[in-house]
């Protein structure tokens, strides 16, 4: 039997179907409508590229966040007016690795890699808040920046991977 290639997802589709199977291009439809549809499966694959610009930036803020984490580490314990703190030392040191592995890990595994860091640091900003609410509120637009973009990359990745399952080819 004969076999078209659909101009959209390019999926090899039976010559006398009115809509690709995978994605579905109206082959029967004006030239408007397939115009549409072309555009708007386009539109959607797009999110694809802002899932892979969002990782980035995501491993941007992960490597700055545990550089923070470790120049905090440093400062303390240099510091002679600072007296030494094992318990934030230890907590910053696990922290700041943990950050450090999953923006290593982050393309290998993006959705826990996003979402495990997100739940460090919102962990942290909790504990922060009930011991120093004063504390926790210093910074806060630069925590908020960093929180709110590791939610917009979980937000791109969903929807990525969302398209990829309804479009895989």
């Amino acid at each position: 039997m004969s076999s078209i290639q659909c101009p959209a997802c390019k999926e090899s589709q039976e010559i006398n179907v009115s809509n690709c199977t995978n994605c579905r291009f109206p082959f029967t439809g004006s030239t408007q409508e397939k115009s549409k549809h072309i555009a708007q499966f386009i539109n959607k694959k797009n999110v694809i590229n802002d899932a892979e610009e969002a990782l980035s930036r995501s491993k941007k803020i992960l490597f700055l966040i545990s550089g923070y984490n470790f120049l905090f580490i440093l400062v303390s314990i240099l510091s002679s007016t600072i007296e030494v703190d094992v318990f934030s030392i230890s907590i910053n040191l696990i922290l700041g690795l943990g950050f450090v592995i999953c923006g290593l890990l982050l393309k290998k595994s993006p959705m826990f890699c996003s979402v495990f860091p997100l739940g460090m640091i919102l962990g942290l900003y909790t504990v922060n808040f009930i011991l120093d609410p004063d504390l926790a509120m210093r910074g806060i637009i630069y925590k908020l920046i960093i929180v709110g973009s590791l939610i917009y990359s979980i937000y791109l990745l969903q929807k990525a991977k969302t398209f990829n399952k309804q479009f895989s080819s």
